[in-house]
């Protein structure tokens, strides 16, 4: 009994983890597509990564076309 409401616990605890690092990157985007558009696109990934303390692949990530966009960040469709 105990056992199991330990598992419980655990998958539970894992659930809300995963959710909360998933709506972090989904504001670490915005944040990054923000900063971008405000440079006028003129900054590469490295300067991005640069200038938010954050790894290169993360900015590339957020700011490849083919990627899903977190909801409310506009499309950058040309």
């Amino acid at each position: 009994m105990i056992v199991r409401t330990a598992r419980i616990v655990v998958v539970a605890g894992m659930v809300v983890i995963g959710a909360t690092t998933a709506r972090a990157e989904s504001k670490g985007c915005e944040k990054i597509v923000a900063a971008s558009e405000q440079a006028g696109g003129s900054l590469s990934a490295d300067e991005l990564a640069k200038k938010l303390n954050t790894d290169v692949q993360t900015v590339r990530n957020c700011l490849d076309p083919k990627a899903p966009k977190p909801s409310g960040t506009p499309s950058q469709t040309k």
